[in-house]
């Protein structure tokens, strides 16, 4: 299946010299290896545990919590999120 990703520069060309350093024609190759080993190291299918149970604790602690609290876990929930795409 093909797909489209966004790479920064930095990555493009890191990408494209790890690729000629292995004689590949392009770095496909190299992006499925990586999927395939990130996935293998998250038994839950690559989601990140730790902000689905942050979003969770969140929406259970709704009103319970000082506006700094509430401002501290938005921030966390936002920072595990970026990670995750």
């Amino acid at each position: 299946m093909r797909t489209t990703i966004e790479l920064t520069d930095d990555q493009r060309a890191k990408l494209l010299t790890l690729a000629a350093k292995r004689r590949l024609r392009g770095y496909s190759t190299l992006i499925h290896e990586a999927l395939e080993r990130y996935l293998e190291e998250r038994p839950n299918g690559g989601r990140m545990g730790a902000g689905v149970r942050a979003a969770k604790a969140a929406r259970k602690a709704r009103g319970t919590l000082s506006e700094a609290e509430a401002e501290r876990m938005r921030r966390r929930i936002a920072e595990l999120w970026k990670r995750w795409r």
